[in-house]
């Protein structure tokens, strides 16, 4: 039985919806108590922790599923994920392009910046890579260094490989006193997780775990040894196999099994008959020519020629008319059409149109005249006021203009739109930050505590809202410079830089 038929009778007998043990099934998602355990440790660690986080597995562990399942459970507003494969992305250069890509900067220095101003503004990165195994040596020293780089605003490192990614680990170059990896190993199903395992996929394809008896269920277990990708192969296989128990005695009879005896007598008897047919034969001729009686109407096609006409057959639907009837009773038979120099013209067996009786002449329908159209009288002009009392007395009945909506209340103390358009083009200020959401660089700035002339603007960034934060306005970039210098180390570390006011005001929305 090939794989496509196998497939299909299986669903089939099963009333299955679709096959209940393909891998990674779209909005399956099962965790065994072994699974929940490591997916909270995952994000402990990430929060309390700098560390590289491994998850190791053989192949149909889970890992791609637990990967998901960590990118999914992130709060949005704190966590920015950024996904990858190693087989995507295997040598270092080709990774650093994706994440540099991602974040929107050059190279590895402008992402650790991008990191640092991330984190300024609550959001942590993750960097998730899927296929680990599959990285160079150069790529993996690259996650790791990043990882070990800016203390609480380093990015996070995950990553899901199968144990061949050891050997790329040893080949990191960190400082022998430094714990910059944490492995976590996941573990095969028990026996009662396979069965909830079994059940929570026969249910998503509409059955139960009822197909399957404790016997089937219990070789299941032990044929894939508890992993997850094992046990959908080997499930399908023993049901497709409970499908078909006549291919055991086949395979037995295969082996030389005798023929029954009434077998061998059928075989002598019609040898026989055989025998005497042959010895009783007459001296006549062979023939030397048959000949076949056809219908009398057969159409006839000549195809020798591109101008003659051409048959159109039927459908391959119509190749077996008793099935084709079975599946719609009320169809017609289907009957081939010749075509006369690109005109149809009725198959043989059809009367001509000559022959054909007389339509019945149908009466016309009455016709209905429409009403005729009248026309609606034009507006009379309004009359011209006769005094100023009147004018004044049509101005108080006529409806109020709606007022203006107020505009929104300015933040306390700090620059907004309104003073960078007032300020000369030539001037310099200090950006601080750039961020999508106007309360987190409104916290920033509350955040700041002694530091003077802090204001934002909102500008369009990627097609979506910008909002970026700045401090001061100094009469040249020198001066923006000198300023900077002078500005909390906390700030400092940001790497502010001068930014004329020409560019802020053509930014303005």
């Amino acid at each position: 039985m090939s794989d496509l038929s196998a497939t299909e009778d299986f669903l089939s007998h099963y009333q299955l919806q679709h096959d209940p043990f393909a891998g990674r099934t779209p909005g399956f998602r099962f965790f065994t108590p072994k699974r929940k355990p490591v997916l909270a440790q995952l994000h402990h660690m990430a929060h309390f922790s700098e560390q590289v986080q491994v998850v190791v597995g053989p192949t149909g562990a889970g890992k791609t599923l637990l990967r998901q399942a960590l990118v999914a459970s992130c709060n949005k507003d704190n966590v920015q994920c950024i996904v990858t494969s190693g087989r995507d992305t295997a040598d270092a250069p080709a990774l650093t392009r994706f994440l540099c890509q991602a974040l929107n900067v050059t190279d590895t220095h402008a992402l650790r910046e991008r990191t640092e101003q991330l984190h300024a503004t609550g959001l942590q990165l993750y960097l998730v890579v899927d296929d680990a195994h599959c990285l160079g040596s150069e790529a993996v020293q690259l996650l790791a260094d990043l990882s070990q780089s800016g203390g609480r605003a380093a990015p996070r490192v995950f990553l899901f490989a199968d144990d061949s990614i050891a050997d790329l680990l040893a080949t990191v170059d960190m400082p022998a006193d430094r714990v910059w990896l944490q492995l976590v190993e996941l573990a095969p199903f028990n026996l009662e997780e396979t069965r909830d395992y079994l059940g929570q996929r026969l249910e998503a394809a509409g059955q139960g775990i009822e197909l399957l008896d404790d016997e089937q269920i219990g070789q299941i277990h032990r044929q894939s040894g508890g992993w997850p990708g094992s046990i959908n192969d080997v499930a399908r296989q023993i049901m497709i196999d409970a499908i078909e128990p006549a291919r055991p005695i086949a395979s037995r009879r295969a082996k030389g099994a005798v023929l029954p005896l009434r077998s061998l007598v059928a075989l002598v008897l019609v040898g026989i008959g055989v025998a005497i047919a042959w010895m009783m034969g007459g001296d006549e001729p062979e023939a030397t020519r048959t000949v076949i009686n056809l219908p009398d109407q057969v159409a006839t096609v000549d195809v020798s020629g591109a101008e003659g006409p051409v048959l159109q057959m039927p459908s391959d639907d119509a190749a077996n008319p008793l099935e084709r009837i079975l599946q719609d009773p009320d169809a017609e038979p289907a009957t081939p059409t010749v075509f006369n120099d690109g005109e149809p013209t009725a198959p043989p067996g059809i009367a001509d149109a000559d022959d054909l009786p007389e339509p019945i002449a149908m009466p016309e329908p009455a016709t209905v005249e429409a009403p005729p159209v009248v026309a609606a009288p034009e507006p009379e002009p309004p009359a011209a006021p006769t005094s100023a009392s009147q004018s004044q007395s049509e101005a108080a009945s006529a409806p109020p203009i709606p007022a203006a909506p107020a505009a929104a209340p300015a933040a306390a103390g700090y620059h907004q739109a309104g003073w960078y358009r007032q300020r000369a083009a030539s001037e310099y200020s200090l950006q601080l930050l750039g961020s999508r959401s106007r309360q987190a660089a409104l916290d920033f700035m509350a955040a700041q505590s002694g530091v003077a002339d802090l204001g934002y603007f909102e500008t369009v960034h990627e097609g979506k809202p910008w909002f970026v934060v700045t401090q001061g306005a100094y009469a040249g970039r020198t001066q923006a410079q000198q300023g900077a210098a002078k500005l909390p180390e906390s700030l400092r570390k940001l790497n502010p830089w001068p930014r004329s006011m020409g560019s802020i005001q053509q930014s303005l929305r």
